[in-house]
């Protein structure tokens, strides 16, 4: 699992760095987990909440689940403009709900099987 806490002023420059840095250590710790905390970040452009959502669809695609945490208002409201569709991206209100989702999926995924019957 990895936390990604991003503080301050994003713009599309920042958010491609944040995204190829990412990427690049989803892959190589081979995490199932990547939250996104935007806790510290008030306000977005278009361009960079549309950067955002293709970051959580990149880590998708590298076998991992993307999570937004700490969306403020304003954020919110500038993704829901660019109609982009959310429902499989997980999204909590605080990081430590994120991360007890996370904790309790990564419990989940190391259980024993159960035995059938007849076995």
């Amino acid at each position: 699992m990895i936390t990604l806490p991003i503080v301050g002023l994003i713009d599309s420059v920042r958010t491609a760095e944040i995204m190829d840095n990412l990427l690049q250590t989803v892959a190589r710790t081979r995490a199932r987990f990547a939250i996104l905390d935007l806790t510290g970040v008030e306000v977005v452009d278009t361009g960079t909440a549309s950067h955002l959502i293709g970051m959580i669809q990149a880590i998708r695609l590298l076998g991992a689940e993307g999570i937004l945490t700490g969306i403020h208002p304003v954020i919110a409201q500038t993704i829901v403009s660019l109609g982009v569709d959310l429902t499989r991206v997980g999204v909590h209100a605080k990081l430590r709900d994120a991360l007890q989702y996370c904790i309790t999926r990564l419990g989940r995924s190391k259980r024993p099987a159960a035995p059938t019957a007849g076995t």
